[in-house]
């Protein structure tokens, strides 16, 4: 599984990052507020919206819920310090798609009881050996919740977190600042989808 983060830092504009990334066939976009206005990223919803429908893609935003309310996209990505994911539930619907980062075994104890959909892991901040050690940590608790390594994520650190444990990644300057985006976005998801094969095969 491959999320795109946008990067209003990066050469391309923010719009045509999502529209590279959904044509390179990625289904998950999320929209770092950072460096954009509220009413920037209202716009750009609006220009962007038909073209998720149309490919089925989800499209969340990171950290504002009350903005995702607004824009009614399909969920939020929470920061550590933010939002408590049971506000943004009671916010945006049972059918809101939720996802909080975690840096500890004790921060990933906290959700147990709570409604969220996967949990992401700071990968450049934590390093590989520290999220290797939450995902088995989350296998021994039985969380069944995906994990999603984000931050930093280059091509090459595909194949080591999914070994240690992840279930997808959350690429964005990497992809945002590339020569070639779409070329480098479909090189990304033909890996990943190497290792959703072998994991439906082992579940077999």
């Amino acid at each position: 599984m491959l999320q795109f983060v946008t990067d209003a830092s990066a050469r391309r504009s923010v719009e045509d990052q999502i529209k590279e990334a959904l044509g390179a066939g990625c289904n998950w976009i999320t929209i770092d507020p950072a460096g954009m206005s509220d009413d920037e990223i209202k716009t750009l919803v609006e220009k962007i919206m038909p073209a998720c429908l149309e490919k089925q893609a989800f499209l969340l935003i990171k950290d504002n819920v009350e903005l995702a309310k607004e824009c009614n996209v399909g969920g939020v990505v929470l920061s550590q310090g933010t939002e408590f994911p049971s506000h943004a539930r009671m916010a945006l619907g049972a059918a809101a798609v939720i996802g909080v980062e975690v840096e500890t075994t004790d921060q990933i104890d906290k959700l147990q009881g709570l409604d969220v959909d996967y949990v992401v892991m700071p990968f450049k901040a934590i390093g590989l050996a520290a999220i290797k050690n939450l995902c088995g940590y989350m296998e021994k608790k039985e969380m069944e919740l995906p994990r999603v390594a984000a931050g930093g994520v280059g091509y090459d650190d595909i194949a080591p977190l999914m070994d240690a444990g992840c279930n997808g990644v959350a690429m964005s300057e990497s992809l945002a600042n590339a020569a070639d985006m779409t070329s480098e976005t479909e090189k990304a998801i033909a890996l990943l989808k190497k290792y959703e094969e072998k994991e439906q095969e082992r579940i077999k």
